[in-house]
């Protein structure tokens, strides 16, 4: 579901849950308006009361609103808001194969996505989220995730810096950067491993060689997200497909 289905849902539900609305105005703008224009007769001491009458006015009206399905709409988890589960083709070594995904939210950071929990799980975090193999991998296999990072008070200039001198201090080299419109639209930076030279003396990049690969991606209203994908060479058409494929579901709700 894309922005503008969302934009229209949410406009549908208001117009069919509003119609209370025109006469709590005029109650409300009629207590208000007693108390701001009091007749002569009133005393000098009910003028008072006006600070208190417009503040319990307001208050009413935003219990009324709350209470009402319109309100609840407004605050209701992402998780009603989308489908839970769905079919997805995908494309793995050239060959096609569905995929039943599942929703999953974050509403604080207030993104959805859906994954394959046959293969993954999603991973809570304070600041962040990621999503792991659901079977632990072996200990001589470099990890395979992706995190999902809302930053504030920065920008795709900033974040761009930091990735790289991340990248670098993993021991890695940047080798793409480039703006990019699919899975996402904004930015991807990649880092990959050294070469070596392995046990049967072929140097080179390897099958454990690490990639990590960066997407910046930044809403209208000003909302920064990086999502880290970690994996290895002999893993770039398996787990770094299907990380793609996820991250083609990814949303940001307004």
């Amino acid at each position: 579901m894309n922005n503008q289905d969302l934009d229209k849902r949410l406009e549908k539900k208001f117009k069919e849950h509003t119609s209370p609305a025109p006469k709590l105005k005029d109650e409300t703008w009629n207590k208000i308006s007693k108390e701001l224009f009091p007749s002569k007769s009133r005393k000098g001491k009910k003028f008072k009361r006006v600070t208190a009458g417009i503040a319990a006015a307001v208050i009413v009206a935003f219990l009324f609103f709350d209470m009402t399905e319109t309100g609840q709409a407004m605050i209701q988890s992402l998780k009603d808001m989308f489908v839970e589960e769905k079919d997805q083709e995908i494309e793995i070594e050239g060959q096609k194969e569905d995929a039943e995904v599942h929703l999953e939210t974050n509403d604080e950071l207030r993104y959805i996505i859906y994954i394959d929990e046959s293969r993954y799980r999603m991973k809570k975090g304070d600041t962040s989220d990621r999503i792991v193999p659901k079977d632990d991998l072996p200990e001589n296999i470099p990890e395979v995730s992706m995190e999902i990072m809302r930053k504030e008070d920065t920008t795709i200039e900033e974040q761009l810096a930091m990735i790289k001198e991340e990248i670098e201090s993993n021991g890695l080299t940047v080798n793409r950067e480039e703006i990019i419109d699919t899975p996402i639209n904004g930015i991807v930076v990649k880092g990959i491993g050294p070469e070596y030279t392995n046990e049967h003396g072929k140097t080179g990049h390897q099958f454990d060689t690490p990639i990590h690969r960066y997407h910046l991606t930044e809403e209208e209203d000003g909302q920064l997200f990086v999502i880290k994908q970690k994996y290895f060479l002999g893993a770039a058409e398996g787990h770094g497909a299907r990380f793609y494929y996820m991250l083609e579901s990814l949303e940001i709700v307004k």
